[in-house]
């Protein structure tokens, strides 16, 4: 199960926590696995392992909030030189990035399960611990939330153009 899906439950963890956290949140994660392993179903670990680590990310930032904020504001910052001259693709991302910034957590949850990790709709509906009802309708209220941020940015780059709002879009479809 670790070599199956460790990889991805750290990847997951790092975007939320950063580094060092995020390989002590990955080993309480697969603790919990192996002392409720006969729980788990055949084909449902990695979401059964997601929700697990949205549980424990969840409770982690209840306890060190505030440093988990800052994290993530000096993660969100641009790399020395890279606001310089970035590159389209670069200049789309932070863009991208800059939308998802602004949105509530839940909606920038919903939309990286679903676009970012893979997850389907019923997988990503299991690791929130909803129906999949339920799950439609948050994505379908994120992905009018996202965009509606990514279109108020200003224009400054060639980035923020419709062109890239059209492409991106395409791929949350």
């Amino acid at each position: 199960m670790f070599r199956r899906n460790g990889d991805a439950v750290l990847a997951y963890a790092s975007d939320r926590l950063g580094g060092h956290d995020a390989q002590d949140l990955v080993a309480e994660v697969f603790v919990v696995a192996w002392r409720r392993l006969e729980t788990v179903r055949e084909g449902q670990e990695r979401p059964w392992l997601f929700g697990v680590a949205r549980r424990l990310i969840l409770q982690h930032q209840r306890l060190r909030g505030g440093d988990v904020a800052l994290r993530a504001r000096l993660h969100a910052q641009p790399a020395a030189g890279e606001a310089d001259h970035p590159e389209p693709e670069a200049a789309q991302r932070a863009d991208v990035l800059r939308a998802l910034a602004v949105l509530a957590e839940g909606d920038r949850e919903v939309l990286l399960l679903r676009y970012w990790y893979d997850f389907s709709g019923g997988e990503a509906a299991r690791v929130l611990g909803c129906s999949t009802a339920t799950f439609a309708v948050r994505l379908h209220r994120a992905r009018r939330r996202f965009q509606a941020a990514y279109e108020r940015q200003p224009a400054e780059t060639p980035a923020a153009s419709t062109t890239s709002l059209t492409a991106y879009t395409r791929g949350l479809q």
